[in-house]
């Protein structure tokens, strides 16, 4: 899957690219040569349609592969991600723009030429937001290979809007001279970020991924060296209390403390906090999960992935470079929680 969503992104982007310079060289009746303009038309057409198939199979596998948690509405609804949730949210901003342009395309005989136009303008905005999607997300931004190609992708883009800006000059001087010199600003900015974050050391833990996927990124232990009990695969019964509260802000506040039992020992708490449901319970907005021995209670650290009702998924690793899937199911009553749990380490 991991292998599928880098593969499909890149050529994602590759087609994108040549859908977008091919847009632009329309506009002076460009034709590859020298053929009917109908052949440029169709060509434009075939690209763009690959680049919504191609995306289908990236979303798809995304959301498929079990390491990184992205859901399916992440995809969809931008920067709601635990995952890079910035960067992530910029690759579902252009999934957004380019649904809309294929579904405005379709019903264009309905729309009328004028809002077709419009809506297709989202197709130059999605170029760039899908660049910076994966310079920000993609694991092999900093590769040679993948670099050579993304700014390949680039000078392109801006050798099409350079010649289309060309023809023309001297009729619309003032106006053309300001798209260049903001397209000039926009690849000067771009420049900038790539090198101070894309490519500067620990940008990963800066875009946001989650410290558990950080840890299962580390190198393995040394050979011979004992693994915890609650590090490798488990399954424990489980027992303690429930409180409820509110922080400072008014959020609601939902704490379990739980021992684990009938497998490996150890302590398991989960805090919860967000919005009271007036059918009781709380919509969760945010969270914190530790796993540990009695002797360290925090050592294995993460967020909650999904809850329904109670049961849970959460994600949790530790210093020494291992993280662990973790699956929970709790029948609570007033101030007391039992339940099951059991966990698989990922990544290890």
């Amino acid at each position: 899957m991991w292998y599928l969503t880098r593969g499909t992104g890149l050529v994602t982007l590759l087609c994108l690219t040549a859908s977008v310079v091919l847009g632009i060289v329309q506009v002076r009746r460009w034709t590859p040569g020298g053929s009917p303009r109908y052949v440029a038309v169709a060509l434009h057409r075939g690209v763009s349609l690959l680049v919504v198939a191609l995306l289908a199979v990236h979303v798809a596998t995304a959301v498929l592969d079990s390491f990184a948690p992205i859901r399916l509405d992440d995809a969809v609804v931008p920067f709601v991600s635990s995952y890079r949730p910035l960067w992530l949210g910029l690759g579902a901003l252009a999934l957004d723009g380019i649904l809309a342009l294929t579904l405005t395309s379709l019903l264009r005989h309905r729309l009328g030429l004028r809002a077709w136009r419009a809506v297709h303008w989202i197709a130059y905005a999605c170029w760039p937001v899908a660049l910076v999607h994966g310079w920000g997300t993609g694991s092999d931004a900093r590769t040679p290979w993948m670099l050579a190609i993304t700014l390949g992708c680039a000078a392109a883009v801006l050798a099409a809007v350079a010649w289309r800006l060309a023809g023309g000059w001297t009729e619309q001087p003032l106006r053309r001279s300001s798209a260049a010199g903001a397209t000039l600003a926009v690849a000067a900015l771009l420049a900038g970020w790539l090198v101070t974050g894309p490519l500067a050391p620990g940008w990963a833990r800066r875009a946001g991924t989650p410290s558990a996927l950080l840890a299962a990124a580390r190198p393995a232990r040394a050979a011979g060296t004992p693994v915890p009990a609650l590090e490798r695969p488990f399954a424990a019964q489980l027992a303690g209390s429930l409180s409820e509260g509110q922080s400072r802000d008014g959020t609601a506040v939902v704490d379990l403390r739980l021992r684990l039992s009938g497998g490996p020992g150890g302590v398991l708490r989960i805090r919860l906090a967000g919005r009271q449901d007036p059918g009781g319970g709380v919509l969760m907005s945010r969270s914190a999960v530790t796993l540990g021995p009695a002797s360290a209670p925090g050592r294995l650290q993460g967020r909650i992935d999904s809850l329904d009702g109670s049961s849970l998924e959460a994600l949790v690793g530790g210093p020494d470079g291992r993280a662990m899937r973790l699956q929970v199911d709790l029948a609570l009553d007033g101030s007391s929680a039992s339940g099951t749990i059991s966990g698989r380490p990922v990544g290890a």
